[in-house]
C-alpha cells in the first residue's frame, strides 16, 4: 500500500520506561549474586563451563517468564539467539521440579515482583 505523499513508513519501537531498560540488568545482578558468576561470563560468547552456562539459562528464562520478553530478545540480553533462549526455558521448566531448585527461583521471581511494583510505585518506600 502506497503511504500519501510526505509521509514514510517507520518501524513501530515499544515505548520502554527507564525502569523497563533497567529491569534485564536488575535480572542480571540477582542471578550474577545467586550463582556466584560475574557479568563477563554471563556475556561471554562461549559456552563457558557448565555453572556459567546454567546461571545464564536461568537468568534468560528469568527474561522471558517474568519481564515479559519474548525469546529472541531474552537472548539478544545475554548475546544469545532465540532459539538458544527458548532451549534454556525449557530446560529450566523441566528443572523446577528439583525442590532446592524451584525454591532460588521462586525468590528470584519475588525479587524481580518486588522491584516492579516498586518502580511502578505500588510499594511505599517509606
Amino acid at each position: 500500500m502506497a503511504l500519501a505523499a510526505g509521509f514514510e513508513r517507520k518501524e513501530c519501537q515499544p515505548r520502554v520506561g527507564p525502569s523497563e531498560a533497567a529491569m534485564p540488568r536488575f535480572v542480571e545482578m540477582l542471578v550474577e549474586s545467586a550463582f556466584g558468576v560475574g557479568r563477563s561470563a554471563l556475556h561471554a560468547p562461549a559456552r563457558g563451563v557448565a555453572p556459567v552456562a546454567f546461571a545464564r539459562q536461568v537468568a534468560t528464562y528469568l527474561c522471558h517468564v517474568r519481564l515479559g520478553l519474548n525469546y529472541a530478545a531474552a537472548g539478544r540480553v545475554f548475546g544469545r539467539d532465540r532459539t538458544t533462549a527458548a532451549h534454556a526455558c525449557r530446560l529450566i521448566e523441566e528443572r523446577r521440579e528439583d525442590a532446592s531448585l524451584d525454591t532460588l527461583l521462586d525468590c528470584l521471581e519475588r525479587s524481580i515482583d518486588l522491584r516492579q511494583h516498586v518502580d511502578d510505585g505500588e510499594v511505599d518506600r517509606t
